[in-house]
């Protein structure tokens, strides 16, 4: 009985740890994605809006938001 309630212990203590690493982890991406949000610019060809991004010391880029905003944070332009 008191190892079951050990090990009982133990998974809630190992889930509440999960479950912060995963808060802090979107904070983070969010902090992230509102720095890069700034960066993206739009423009518009044939009717249609194409996002882009051409960070200095960079190359130009254009794809939609959620790829840029990876681009942006995987090649650490953010941070």
């Amino acid at each position: 009985m008191a190892g079951d309630q050990n090990y009982e212990r133990y998974l809630e203590g190992r889930q509440l740890r999960r479950m912060k690493a995963d808060d802090r982890w979107l904070a983070r991406r969010e902090r992230l994605e509102a720095k890069a949000d700034r960066m993206i610019g739009e423009l518009c060809r044939d009717g249609k809006t194409v996002h882009y991004v051409f960070p200095v010391g960079g190359r130009y880029k254009e794809g939609t938001w959620g790829e840029l905003v990876d681009y942006l944070i995987r090649n650490k332009w953010v941070h």
